[in-house]
């Protein structure tokens, strides 16, 4: 049988026995993967807007690729292992009554 509304309000109360770390993780892990959103459209935009444009002989579009995939393969990396550090805090962690 599901909890009733009262325990789970109940249950909001009581405090969540996280780790200061796990903390930070969850603030910063939401602003990475903003991050990697926004790098995605800013590579599609440049391409498209400065398509003309030259540096160094190749267009615009194809430095912002240039740069981009491996930031985004970085930013990636650091999502998963920040994940996994995560979860083996979390698994390493005695769990409170």
């Amino acid at each position: 049988m599901p909890p009733s509304l009262a325990e789970r309000l109940s249950a909001l109360d009581q405090p969540e026995h996280i780790s200061d770390t796990t903390a930070i993780w969850s603030s910063v892990r939401p602003v990475l993967v903003m991050g990697r959103v926004v790098m995605v459209l800013s590579i599609i935009v440049l391409g498209e807007l400065f398509d003309d444009a030259r540096i160094g002989g190749l267009t615009v579009g194809v430095w912002a690729l240039i740069a981009g995939i491996p930031l985004f393969l970085l930013a990636s990396v650091g999502i998963t292992y920040g994940d996994r550090l995560a979860k083996k805090e979390a698994g390493d962690r005695p769990q409170k009554p």
